[in-house]
């Protein structure tokens, strides 16, 4: 098993030759470096709570009251739509037993029909 280099501190003028190592040396560097990032990460978050808290402090408030954010508006309600959503009844037949419910743009069996003259109407399913 290949032994997974370790970065060494280099020169910031030189760029990082990434070109050198394994696919599978590359993908453990990666994996430290997500690691590496994730717990710096943590670090500034926990300083810079501290810093807020002595800020807050010195005012005479807590953290809280200094963070308080502006509420977020709120959502608009949700517009209602005159149609059921979902799969609808057929409203309209072909001479082929081909159904269309007559919502979106005219199936491809209807516009050789209209364009022979017909109308939707002559193929409306006549509900008794």
């Amino acid at each position: 098993m290949a032994r997974s280099p370790q970065l060494k501190p280099r020169d910031k003028t030189a760029p990082l030759n990434l070109s050198k190592y394994s696919f599978t040396q590359l993908l453990k560097i990666k994996k430290d470096l997500e690691s590496e990032v994730k717990a710096r990460q943590a670090k500034e978050v926990e300083q810079l709570r501290a810093k807020v808290t002595e800020v807050a402090h010195t005012l005479g408030i807590s953290a809280a009251e200094l963070l308080r954010l502006p509420s977020a508006p709120a959502r608009p309600a949700m517009r209602k739509t005159k149609y059921a959503k979902g799969k609808q009844p057929a409203m309209y037949r072909g001479p082929g037993g081909e159904e269309w419910s007559g919502r979106g743009p005219a199936p491809g069996w209807m516009k050789p029909h209209l364009a022979k003259g017909k109308t939707k109407a002559d193929f409306l399913i006549r509900k008794h």
